[in-house]
């Protein structure tokens, strides 16, 4: 059964809310004579975006964590014994969604009056917080319950943080212009690579560092004399099951002995993105 993160529908309404509000502020005054009325006419243009995102995963769980093909070794069910303590059905979940940042650059072309083709590169830094069930917690806190970084430490939870540089392509269909204001939508994809190397949760989980993504989003075009300002909420699908079973005994790097629970885990990515062009 698939599992999101808690507090992903709170936030996906802060953030809608907090670009309604960013986008419609000087809508009366916008409207009264249109700025840059030839822009659109552009066959290419450029600019650079400032966002803030909120990065969630999607969980499918093992009903018994030796029900994972990987625990057929006899070698690594006997080692892995050791820190399960006898409790093999256990869960986990995203808590709480974080706000990251996100960065890039954006080149759009004109393909013809109400469709453009962007292409908008850039880096997104965030992290997501696993919690597991009571069950398990106790000995996971024990095994890696050092501190992350001086004067924090793992609690209940393990954190994974995530540096993307991001490779996202779409088409935007744009709705008529009214004064200086434009609704659009968009659908695309996007190929992210994770520069972090996962260190201080490689004892939980192992995830691969390339994620495929289906995008969509809605936002508003507002011109002002000199540039045009968008906001925009951008929902990232992740496609690919991120999750790696090492099982490798002989390997220095620590077996993701608690991620072995995971059949499937995807990628999730929330962001609201301020345009300027």
């Amino acid at each position: 059964m698939l599992k999101m993160g808690n507090g992903r529908i709170p936030a996906l309404l802060l953030l809608v809310l907090l670009m309604t509000v960013a986008g419609n502020p000087l809508f009366a005054q916008l409207t009264k004579d249109q700025n840059l009325s030839r822009f659109d006419e552009r066959l290419l243009h450029f600019g650079f975006y400032l966002g803030v995102n909120a990065m969630d995963y999607r969980f499918s769980h093992y009903e018994n964590v030796n029900q994972n093909p990987v625990m057929t070794d006899p070698a690594l069910a006997a080692y892995s014994e050791k820190f399960y303590n006898g409790v093999h059905s256990y869960r986990a979940e995203v808590y709480p969604l974080n706000a990251g940042f996100t960065v890039g650059g954006v080149v759009s072309l004109r393909v013809n009056d109400v469709v453009d083709l962007r292409c908008t590169p850039g880096m997104s830094l965030g992290s997501k917080q696993l919690k597991f069930t009571d069950n398990i917690a106790q000995y996971i806190n024990s095994d890696v319950g050092k501190p992350i970084y001086p004067g924090s430490t793992y609690e209940r939870y393990v954190t994974t943080p995530s540096a993307y540089i991001d490779f996202p392509v779409g088409f935007r269909y744009k709705g008529f212009r009214s004064g200086n204001l434009r609704p659009y939508i968009y659908g695309g994809a996007a190929f992210r690579r994770d520069l972090e190397s996962k260190r201080i949760s490689e004892s939980v989980v192992h995830l691969k560092r390339n994620g495929y993504y289906a995008e969509v989003a809605f936002g508003l075009d507002t011109y002002f004399p000199f540039f045009k300002f968008t906001s925009e909420f951008r929902f990232s699908y992740g496609l690919n099951n991120l999750v790696k079973h090492d099982a490798n005994l002989t390997d220095v790097t620590p077996l993701p002995i608690y991620g072995y629970v995971f059949k499937e885990l995807n990628s999730n990515i929330f962001t609201l993105i301020f345009y300027f062009e």
